[in-house]
């Protein structure tokens, strides 16, 4: 075996194993080959950095950024509360509404973002229908994987293929091209999981749930609990931040217990789940801490 090939299969090895254990982040660990190839000689530094150049890559790096910046703005969290109202208490309604505006998200930002979105509200409606979450989950990811064909911004494998056309001298895509295609894709899905879902998709066994260990535990030793609660105003500073930014156990040693938007309830709120205005959130801790994280952030107390 020539030495340039063994290299080339142990840096591809290297970088495997890395993605699998993700020791590093995604964009670390590509970064760190590009310049392994180079620091090795089996490419040439014009070679490495070439595919910065390409319209994929640039197109795929903005769809991220507009996904995060779509994520951090908050305005999905005003279109996911009146999208799951519509939903109603049907089970059927409930998969074809969340399907479709998944689907339609995602063919203009990343399918791990949309699925994000309406995450924690589908979490909060199934344990309120007392129906497993798996019933929702899984239209909802083929839904987001399905929607990514609807424009070439959605799908990363269409813009690169778009880029090697525009390279290969043939007429490239155009934003909409693939839509017909990834509609009926999007559709059939749908239908498919509207159809069929009664019986392949799983379902919660009856029966009474056993209490936890730390509903034993909190039982045999009969453990005192106080909750604090407050409201979020508008202008507070902790509004579009996460529990990790907020900094709610390194700083203030809280753990969030609840909390209430409108007339619903989540309880143990998702880690990734941001803070808005009018939100009411129960805390469990100290309360010197509870008192010092509401003056930082300009909280009233309820």
């Amino acid at each position: 075996m020539q030495t340039e090939i063994f290299l080339v299969l142990l840096v591809l090895a290297f970088s495997v194993f890395l993605f699998i254990t993700e020791i590093l982040r995604s964009d670390i660990v590509a970064l760190l080959t590009l310049l392994l190839l180079g620091w090795l000689k089996l490419i040439s530094p014009a070679q490495a950095f070439s595919g910065l150049s390409s319209n994929a890559v640039v197109s795929i790096i903005g769809v991220m950024i507009i996904s995060y910046g779509i994520d951090r703005s908050g305005v999905m969290n005003r279109i996911t509360s009146p999208v799951v109202r519509l939903a109603g208490a049907s089970e059927k309604r409930m998969t074809a509404v969340i399907s479709v505006c998944v689907g339609l998200i995602s063919g203009f930002m990343q399918n791990i973002g949309s699925t994000a979105l309406f995450l924690p509200a589908v979490m909060r409606i199934s344990r309120k229908m007392e129906v497993s979450a798996s019933r929702f989950l899984m239209p909802m990811g083929f839904s987001a994987i399905q929607g990514g064909t609807l424009t070439l911004v959605g799908s990363g494998p269409l813009l690169i293929l778009n880029d090697l056309l525009k390279q290969g001298k043939q007429p490239p895509y155009s934003l909409f091209s693939v839509t017909p295609v990834g509609l009926a894709l999007l559709t059939g899905g749908i239908m498919y999981f509207l159809i069929f879902g009664e019986r392949i998709l799983p379902r919660r066994k009856s029966g009474r749930e056993e209490p936890s260990s730390q509903q034993r535990l909190i039982e045999t030793w009969q453990l005192p609990s106080i909750i604090y609660s407050c409201r979020i105003p508008e202008g507070s500073s902790l509004i579009a931040k996460t529990r990790e930014e907020a900094a709610l156990w390194t700083l203030y040693g809280l753990n969030l217990l609840a909390m209430r938007e409108a007339d619903e309830v989540t309880y143990s709120p998702w880690r990734f789940t941001r803070f808005a205005a009018g939100q009411e959130l129960a805390f469990l801790g100290e309360k010197s801490q509870f008192e010092s994280f509401v003056k930082a952030y300009g909280l009233e107390p309820v």
